[in-house]
């Protein structure tokens, strides 16, 4: 069985024995935390992964990447303005 760990809650998913591992591409459920997620998996790897729909209430560490790097380009905006 393959398993792989939630981007939001980081809980370990159960790939239900009935979906075609060697060729899946669509969306899965994490039973901890139920956010949605979209896989991609080819002979029984993963190939694209990420968050479609978070309903865990927090932020995945992708989004305060973005945030954080938001952050800086207008800070880098202001610094520069201000010269």
């Amino acid at each position: 069985m393959i398993e792989i760990e939630c981007l939001v809650c980081e809980k370990i998913i159960n790939i239900p024995n009935y979906i075609d591992t060697e060729k899946y591409e669509g969306q899965m459920v994490c039973q901890e935390c139920k956010s949605i997620l979209y896989v991609k998996l080819v002979k029984g790897k993963v190939q694209k992964y990420k968050v479609l729909e978070n309903k865990y209430g927090v932020q995945t560490w992708a989004d305060i990447v973005k945030m954080a790097e938001k952050a800086e380009k207008q800070q880098g905006k202001t610094v520069e303005d201000s010269s």
